[in-house]
């Protein structure tokens, strides 16, 4: 029964109880202190009643709390409570859907938070270990984020811990000219007052660090978001020494190659003059043919030595390293030098150890370098003298060593011995060469087969080139790899 049924059957039961009560009086069948005992109680009977069924609804809404599956279908009907009670679990149900929906939300906002926490340090960890210099400024020109490479260009008074552990995103630096040394802070200015102009600007320069001095190109360019609304700006510093070497060495290159090139030709010019003119007897134009002979010769000697390491150098001789034994290497060298050094009545003798020296080279190549420098032995040594080439194992390093009693090398130009046209100036006179070959040698060694190769010289006693390559077969070792155990 719903509450409205509640509420009219009592209302019935109290108007019958006093109609019936009234006509008791009435008709006199019963006195009236009687007829108000019976309606009393009548009273309490149903007003009992009523109170006992209030009592089962709180019941039923007291166990539908406890387990809302049990809640049945005419519950709101029978129920005194039903109405409210459905309303109420009606409201909390749309309560616990906003509370799930708002949790999903939190939960969804704290994965998203958490991965742009990991986003952020991952590029921090990127930008720390860049050997670029990174310096990000905000609008009002204050250090927002310096990545490691860039602290070194950081003033003294600047708070570098905070730059390197903290977000770049809330540092609050001073004025840049307080904060970087003043190569950016000028680079930065000029970049955002002419930002109409345009919005990137570069500079180089020459800094001192730790007592190394280098050569840097930093450039500044203004960020702005898709409303062209000035954000910031970044300065990209990158240490350009090597490249500014290389630069340098490319100019040395093309100078020092007109130079060699222009000297010939120079004087193949002059004694074709001479030829044409008519100014000089038949043996003179004899003489003068073999002049030009020995230009033309030269010529091809230092364009074919420029060729070769060019070749090398930009890998269009493809390098086909395999294992060989290094006293055949060495037995072939001296094979092709014997008789340059018999013609000049020099002592040469091929020292070579006797035991087995495995290596993984390109046999052409090594042979190559080993023949140049003991053609340079053999032509930089008075006749009657000696040219000795030796071999030895030395813990891992296989070492091979051309030593002559010649002209010697002066101490002055030992550093330079292996620049490219690099010729020691008291020896021009006494052999014709290029200064290519040590260059090629000392590639060739050095980047080709992973050694090295060092000199050591006394005027007028002779010189000593010593190459160390790595020992070892790359086959053996490969073998050695997938051997099974030995007790398998």
């Amino acid at each position: 029964m719903n509450i409205s049924g509640k509420y009219w059957f009592l209302i019935l039961l109290l108007l019958t109880v006093s109609c019936v009560d009234n006509l008791l009086v009435i008709s006199q069948t019963v006195s009236p202190a009687y007829a108000f005992l019976i309606a009393f109680a009548a009273s309490l009977a149903g007003w009992a009643w009523f109170m006992k069924s209030i009592k089962h609804d709180q019941q039923q809404i007291a166990a539908c709390l406890r387990n809302p599956e049990l809640a049945r279908p005419d519950f709101q009907r029978k129920n005194f409570y039903g109405s409210v009670f459905a309303e109420a679990m009606h409201k909390m149900e749309e309560s616990d859907t906003e509370l799930s929906t708002t949790n999903q939300v939190k939960t969804m906002l704290k994965a998203r938070v958490n991965s742009l926490l990991k986003k952020e340090a991952l590029v921090e960890s990127v930008l720390d270990n860049l050997e670029i210099g990174i310096l990000v400024f905000d609008a009002k020109q204050e250090l927002e984020f310096t990545n490691q490479a860039a602290n070194s260009f950081l003033l003294a008074g600047t708070d570098q811990k905070q730059t390197t552990s903290e977000s770049g995103l809330s540092l609050g630096k001073p004025v840049v000219e307080q904060t970087v040394i003043p190569e950016l802070a000028k680079l930065l200015a000029k970049t955002i007052e002419r930002k109409e102009a345009t919005f990137r600007r570069r500079t180089e320069f020459e800094f001192t660090s730790n007592g190394i001095s280098n050569q840097y190109r930093a450039i500044a360019t203004n960020l702005t978001d898709e409303n062209q609304v000035a954000l910031g700006t970044v300065v990209v510093v990158e240490n350009i020494g090597v490249e500014a070497d290389e630069k340098t060495q490319h100019a040395e290159f093309v100078s020092s190659v007109a130079h060699e090139l222009k000297t010939p030709m120079s004087g193949i010019k002059a004694y074709i003059e001479m030829l044409i003119d008519g100014d000089c007897e038949p043996e003179e134009a004899d003489e003068l043919y073999g002049f030009i002979n020995d230009q033309i010769d030269r010529l091809t000697r230092l364009v074919n030595s420029m060729l070769n390491l060019a070749r090398i150098e930009s890998g269009v001789v493809e390098i086909k390293r395999h294992d060989h034994e290094l006293n055949d290497i060495l037995k072939t060298a001296a094979d092709v030098i014997s008789p340059t050094a018999t013609e000049k009545d020099i002592k040469f003798t091929a020292e070579l150890s006797d035991m087995y020296l495995p290596v993984f080279v390109d046999k052409d190549m090594l042979g190559q370098a080993i023949i140049n420098l003991l053609s340079n032995a053999v032509k930089y040594t008075p006749n009657g003298r000696e040219v000795r080439l030796r071999s030895r194992m030395e813990d891992t390093t296989a070492v091979i060593e051309v030593r002559d009693t010649g002209l010697g090398i002066p101490e002055n130009s030992l550093p330079h011995i292996f620049d490219r046209f690099y010729r020691v100036p008291e020896n021009n006179r006494s052999a014709a060469g290029t200064g290519l070959g040590l260059a090629l040698v000392h590639f060739i060694v050095t980047n080709v087969h992973n050694g090295s190769i060092s000199v050591q010289s006394q005027v007028d006693e002779g010189t000593c080139f010593t190459v160390t390559i790595p020992l070892g077969h790359k086959e053996q070792k490969r073998k050695k790899q997938l051997a099974p155990p030995a007790n398998a």
